[in-house]
């Protein structure tokens, strides 16, 4: 698809030009997506313009506070444009419905696949959060507790709690001053980087005991099946991709996650000078430097990480 790349200043234009917004977010939405969504959905109506937000997939208890005192009507659908999406792919079960009809994607994917017609994207921003808050700014819009609740949450999500090296000074300048107004940041990262549940503890027991590891210990994957995700919030299931990277001496960890009609998700981190988006790109997927993903179908666990093991052999080596 034929795609313009435009700049903060005219996207702003474009969104203040139109109204009846659909804000699509991509499936297995994590916080930056939906983050992004939320805030700036509330930027919109404090402009007075009507906006939605769809989403192939449910949003997570824990993100409640974000939606909460909004109302969002039925219109006639007019202006639709994708936060946090890089690919159509990741628009899930809605691709079909969107196909061809994304106005404006805001991203920050080095990877991104053009679908839309305008694109405005910050390839070396941590979070799309980043690119989002200069939009609304640009729109002249007066940020708020709630908005900036949202954007703090995609941000500090994003980023791992600013623990990752995608982070820049812009990034904490930017949490900086979405910390001046009144919401409680230290609850936001107490529920998304510390609770977890009996049964997110008990499926972290499970997924530790079925690691495996390949090249001497430099690559650790694990396999998800459906019947792990059948008694936990999908928020602590996004968390399940970190957890191979977090072991001493592992450069490269992946979890290879079954979703339906054969399909397998595989997300991969690297806490080095490993590029997992390099990796991820061989299999048609991608992402950033240090956490990407690809899919396959109709292949098995194993068959899978056949395939991949020489592209990741070839990458930490």
């Amino acid at each position: 698809m034929n795609s313009t790349t435009i700049s903060i200043e005219k996207a702003a234009e474009i969104l203040k030009s139109r109204d009846n917004f659909t804000i699509l977010s991509h499936a297995n939405p994590d916080g930056d997506t939906v983050g992004c969504a939320h805030g700036l959905c509330r930027a919109l109506h404090k402009m007075g313009k009507k906006a939605r937000i769809r989403c192939a997939d449910s949003f997570s208890s824990r993100f409640s506070y974000m939606w909460e005192g909004m109302e969002f009507g039925d219109f006639p659908e007019e202006t639709v444009i994708s936060v946090d999406v890089a690919d159509a792919q990741l628009l899930g079960d809605l691709r079909g419905e969107y196909d061809g009809k994304v106005l404006l994607a805001i991203d920050h994917h080095v990877s991104h696949v053009d679908f839309q017609e305008y694109l405005c994207i910050e390839p070396h921003a941590a979070a799309c959060a980043q690119t989002v808050y200069k939009v609304i700014k640009a729109m002249g819009v007066e940020l708020d507790s709630g908005i900036a609740a949202c954007l703090y949450t995609a941000i500090a999500t994003d980023t791992g709690c600013f623990k990752f090296a995608s982070v820049t000074p812009e990034t904490h300048i930017i949490a900086a001053e979405l910390m001046k107004y009144e919401f409680d940041f230290a609850d936001i990262n107490y529920v998304h980087f510390d609770l977890k549940t009996k049964e997110r503890i008990a499926a972290e027991e499970r997924i530790y005991r079925e690691i495996k590891y390949f090249l001497d210990g430099k690559c650790a994957i694990v396999v998800l099946p459906k019947d792990l995700f059948d008694s936990v919030d999908s928020e602590d299931a996004n968390g399940f991709a970190d957890i191979p990277r977090r072991i001493e001496g592992v450069e490269v960890g992946a979890t290879i996650k079954e979703r339906k009609n054969g399909v397998w998700k595989v997300s991969m981190r690297s806490k080095s000078d490993v590029d997992v988006q390099k990796i991820c790109s061989e299999f048609g997927g991608g992402g950033h430097k240090n956490a990407a993903g690809c899919s396959f179908e109709n292949l098995t666990p194993d068959a899978i990480i056949e395939k991949m093991m020489p592209v990741i052999e070839k990458a930490v080596n």
